[in-house]
C-alpha cells in the first residue's frame, strides 16, 4: 500500500515538473536557438560532474557495444551524450514555433519522395526509427516538409500534465498519436487507410521476444513491427537524423525490402528486426553520442 506521505511527494513532485516545464516551454524559445544550443554544450558538460542522471548505465553500455574503447574515450561519449539528450529537450520547445520554411532550412530530406512513392503501394507505410539524433523534430519536421501526417506511436509519461503539454506540442504538425500500450487495432486501421505509421524499435524488450545481434548476441527486440509488416503487406521505411556540426539535420530514409518475407515465421520476424537493427547499429557507430545510452538497452540480455 502506498502511504500518505509518499503519495502526496509524488503529487508535489509532479506538480513542480509541471511548473518547470511550462516555464521552459515559455522561455526558452525567446532565444535565439543558436544560443541555447550553446547552454546545453556548458549544462551537458556540467551534468556529467554535478548531475549524473544514470551515467553508470551509459558508461556500461558503450563497454558492451564498445569493448576496445578504453576509459577516457567512453567518457568523452558519455559527456556528449549529456550535451544531445540536453539539445534534444531544448529544441523540442522550439518544434511548434518553426513555420515550414524555417523547418526546411534545419532539416535536410535526402529522399523524401520515397514517402509518397511507398504510399502508392497502397498497403500503408511503416517508419521505423531509434533515439539518435533528434527523433522528435525528425518526426514533426519531416511530417510538415512531406506535408503527410504522421501517425506516431509513443508512450505515455507517468506525469499526466507534463504528458499533456508534450504530446500538444507533438500533434501540431497535424500528427496523430498512438499510444503504445492499445496500439496494435490503431495501427491495423492506419495501415488499413494507407496511412503512415512512425515509432521507435530500439528500447529494452522482454526476454521473450526475438533475440537479435545488437553490438552483442542475444539482444531481446521488439518483433511487433516486423510482425505487422509482413501480415499487412505495408511497406517499410528506416528514417534516422543525423545532427551536423552547425546544428542542422541530414534526414535520411533506407528502403527495406519486405516482399521476401512471405509469411510471418519466426524466421522471417527475426530477420526483418535484424535488418532495421542493423541500419541502426551503423549509425551509432559513426556517431555513438547521438544515441541515448542512458537507456538499459541491454538489461535483459542472454
Amino acid at each position: 500500500m502506498v502511504s500518505f506521505a509518499s503519495k502526496a511527494k509524488r503529487v508535489t513532485m509532479n506538480f513542480l515538473m509541471y511548473i518547470l516545464f511550462v516555464i521552459l516551454k515559455t522561455i526558452v524559445p525567446l532565444f535565439p536557438l543558436r544560443f541555447i544550443r550553446k547552454i546545453c554544450r556548458l549544462k551537458g558538460r556540467l551534468f556529467y560532474y554535478i548531475l549524473p542522471v544514470r551515467k553508470n548505465t551509459a558508461i556500461n553500455n558503450l563497454k558492451l557495444a564498445f569493448p576496445e574503447k578504453n576509459e577516457k574515450e567512453i567518457k568523452k561519449i558519455v559527456k556528449s551524450c549529456y550535451i544531445n539528450i540536453l539539445t534534444v529537450i531544448a529544441e523540442f520547445f522550439y518544434m511548434n514555433k518553426l513555420d515550414k520554411k524555417s523547418l526546411a532550412g534545419l532539416i535536410n530530406m535526402e529522399n523524401p519522395e520515397l514517402i509518397k512513392e511507398k504510399l502508392k503501394q497502397g498497403n500503408g507505410l511503416i517508419l521505423i526509427s531509434g533515439h539518435f539524433g533528434n527523433w522528435e523534430l525528425t518526426a514533426y519536421g519531416a511530417a510538415k516538409l512531406c506535408n503527410t501526417p504522421f501517425n506516431v506511436v509513443i508512450k505515455e509519461q507517468t506525469n499526466k500534465k507534463v504528458n499533456e503539454e508534450i504530446n500538444k506540442i507533438r500533434s501540431e504538425a497535424g500528427n496523430k498519436l498512438i499510444d503504445m500500450r492499445n496500439s496494435l487495432r490503431e495501427i491495423l486501421t492506419v495501415l488499413k487507410n494507407n496511412g503512415v505509421v512512425a515509432m521507435l524499435g530500439d528500447q529494452a524488450a522482454p526476454k521473450e521476444n526475438v533475440k537479435i545481434n545488437f553490438f552483442v548476441k542475444d539482444v531481446p527486440a521488439f518483433e511487433g513491427t516486423a510482425k505487422i509488416a509482413i501480415k499487412t503487406g505495408a511497406a517499410v521505411l528506416f528514417g534516422v537524423s543525423v545532427r551536423n556540426p552547425d546544428g542542422t539535420y541530414n534526414v535520411k530514409l533506407h528502403e527495406i525490402d519486405t516482399s521476401k518475407y512471405s509469411d510471418a515465421s519466426e524466421e522471417n520476424i527475426k530477420n526483418l528486426t535484424q535488418e532495421h537493427a542493423d541500419l541502426l547499429a551503423d549509425y551509432i557507430r559513426q556517431g555513438p553520442d547521438h544515441w541515448l545510452w542512458f537507456h538499459r538497452r541491454f538489461k535483459n540480455v542472454g
